[in-house]
């Protein structure tokens, strides 16, 4: 709650600590005080006059959980008070923390290479400095390198004012005063503006330094009541956070990106190109473009996620409009070489070691996957849609808001998932032995983690982190494994694909892409088409390595003993596992709700127990398919 405490500012204190979990209090001219619930630490701020307030200072203040911002010359009327609240917090956790933090005096060039910050603190706890001080060292800060000095000082404040607390009563409370010193590195001291790349890294940086420090501490001096460093993080976000979150997921819904890169006359074009002898490059047609790109971007950028004071939720904000420009950037160079290029920043190249991968799969599967075709019996689109809805109504039995539409069209050559959408092409063949694989990679995988992420609070993971495909589709293809529908010539087709985006790098055109694809790894024309026609759409587009290299992404993850679980929370990327914990641990995200059938399955179980074990992809192929 918020009180204007121009009356009696301490009996409105004292009453809220003793009957709340936390408090909001507006002490005025004077200051804040934000307790957000019971925590071990504070970290204050005391500026010299309203006017003399340093605005970074005080949103690294904001960030946190626990924080007092009082001016200095009206500290001394609540120096009593907050005696009383370390008081309060020690004896519930049986230590408390303070952190004081003010501006330096130092000035910058424009030309700065190092961030300076000044420790100060005591001799006998010299343990929590030194981590203290390696945390914030280990700060990103766009470019400059962290310049952490240690004093062993009784002085830890900013000069000119009074100790916060007395060594005595710290000694008597059981708490630990440090003071912090940040020199200005983040302003242009010829115009007194402020870095805004910089200042950004800042509150995010700091924050998890301090987060650390604090959880360092408490691991040692308090009771064992915290999980980790993210569960002594905010929980509290603002409400504009839902309304940005809403905006940026329907713009994303507006842009049905893979539908408008893929062609539309997929086999009319096979069909010519076989007929010219295999000579004649395709021309592919597409869909128009529903929306102007131009004014999507515009109204992209009228998103004010500058106004997101919470460092994780503004970084994942920024990342998906980012992300967001970029494709839509792409639509407006579709079927030119700047595609392409658009196509590696967003989806990346191969590197030596996944094409060295790719390579030693091909050379390890016996015959060629299309040898096998017509051996074994085959679902059409109607049959395969059939097996896909009784597959959903298994998924609505837990959680019932489940759409269980799948469409066929006659527009498409892939099987595709578009906003919790199964879309199957009219003409398509589904081995009844690949069957359940394949309704395990598009809705064991694609559909459960966009309705995961549709249950939760933030609808940015029922759209997707940005770059959670890779990762989708690495778990995509496991599913296919713990299915046991993972066959020589599915494993064949994920690999040939590597070496077609990597023939596309290095400016092979499509004729030559298909040459290499049927005659060094014998793919039928059929097959080296259709893999050619994914990688050559649109300008040149290089998803279709990723695959592989989720896949092995995954494994690996795997094998260093984590859970697969916590990747189906909704659509993201592997390396924002730590920020998806601390969301968690926050009660801004809610654990999964949906499973695919395989985490029901004992054999797949000990399938996923098995692979930890093997240590070769070939290993996992199921050759009799």
């Amino acid at each position: 709650m918020v009180y204007d405490t121009n009356n009696n500012p301490h009996q409105i204190i004292e009453k809220e600590l003793n009957e709340n979990e936390g408090l909001h209090i507006d002490l005025g001219v004077d200051g804040m005080l934000h307790i957000e619930r019971k925590l071990p630490f504070l970290i204050v701020y005391r500026p010299v006059g309203v006017d003399e307030k340093d605005i970074v200072i005080e949103n690294i203040l904001k960030n946190e959980a626990s924080y007092l911002i009082i001016a200095r010359e009206a500290f001394p009327n609540y120096k009593s008070l907050l005696k009383k609240l370390i008081k309060k917090f020690s004896d519930e956790f049986g230590a408390f923390l303070i952190l004081e933090i003010w501006l330096g005096e130092k000035k910058y060039t424009p030309f700065v290479d190092s961030a300076g910050f000044n420790l100060y603190g005591p001799s006998e706890l010299p343990e929590t400095m030194v981590r203290f001080k390696s945390h914030l060292e280990e700060m990103s800060l766009a470019g400059l390198k962290p310049d952490v000095t240690i004093h062993h000082s009784e002085t830890r404040n900013p000069a000119g004012s009074e100790t916060l607390v007395e060594r005595k009563v710290l000694k008597q409370l059981e708490c630990l005063l440090l003071g912090l010193e940040i020199e200005p590195f983040y302003r242009d001291i010829s115009i007194g503006s402020i870095y805004p790349l910089l200042e950004r890294r800042l509150y995010s940086s700091f924050s998890l330094a301090f987060k650390k420090t604090v959880f360092d501490f408490v691991k040692v001096q308090t009771k064992p009541l915290f999980t980790g460093f993210q569960s002594l993080a905010r929980r509290e976000i603002m409400p504009e956070v839902w309304d940005i979150d809403r905006q940026l997921v329907e713009i994303d819904s507006r842009i049905k990106f893979l539908m408008l890169i893929s062609p539309v006359n997929g086999i009319k074009a096979w069909k010519a190109f076989r007929n010219s002898g295999y000579k004649k490059a395709p021309v592919f047609h597409y869909r128009m473009i529903p929306d102007d790109p131009e004014l999507l971007k515009r109204t992209l950028y009228n998103i004010k996620i500058e106004g997101i004071d919470d460092p994780t939720l503004n970084f994942l904000f920024r990342e998906k409009r980012a992300e967001t420009d970029k494709m839509l950037s792409m639509l407006m160079e579709r079927e030119s070489t700047d595609f392409f290029y658009g196509s590696l920043q967003l989806f990346g190249s191969v590197s030596n070691q996944l094409l060295a991968h790719a390579k030693e799969i091909l050379k390890e599967i016996a015959l060629a996957d299309d040898e096998k075709k017509g051996n074994g019996d085959y679902y059409n689109a109607q049959e395969f849609a059939e097996l896909s809805k009784q597959e959903l109504r298994f998924l609505q039995q837990q959680w019932p808001g489940i759409d269980n539409k799948v469409v066929i069209k006659d527009t498409i050559d892939s099987m595709m998932v578009d906003k919790g959408i199964f879309y199957i092409p009219q003409k398509t063949k589904v081995l009844k032995q690949r069957a359940e694989a394949m309704i395990q990679h598009e809705i064991g995988t694609h559909v459960v983690t966009y309705y995961n992420g549709r249950n939760q609070p933030l609808k940015l993971l029922s759209s997707g982190i940005p770059g959670y495909e890779e990762l989708q589709e690495g778990i995509a293809v496991l599913a296919e494994y713990l299915s046991g529908g993972l066959g020589a010539e599915r494993m064949k087709v994920l690999a040939g694909r590597v070496v077609a985006v990597d023939s596309l790098i290095n400016h092979r055109n499509f004729i030559k892409t298909f040459e290499v694809l049927t005659d060094e790894y014998r793919f039928n024309p059929r097959s080296a088409f259709f893999i050619a026609t994914r990688v050559y759409r649109g300008g040149g587009f290089t998803k279709d390595a990723i695959y592989l290299r989720g896949f092995l992404s995954v494994l690996k993850y795997l094998k260093d003993g984590n859970s697969l679980e916590p990747l189906l929370i909704g659509k993201i990327r592997q390396s924002h596992i730590p920020v998806i914990e601390e969301l968690i641990s926050r009660k801004i995200l809610k654990p999964l709700s949906i499973k695919p059938r395989y985490l029901f399955e004992p054999a797949a179980l000990v399938k996923l127990e098995e692979l930890k074990k093997k240590n070769k992809v070939s290993e996992l192929i199921n050759f009799t398919i």
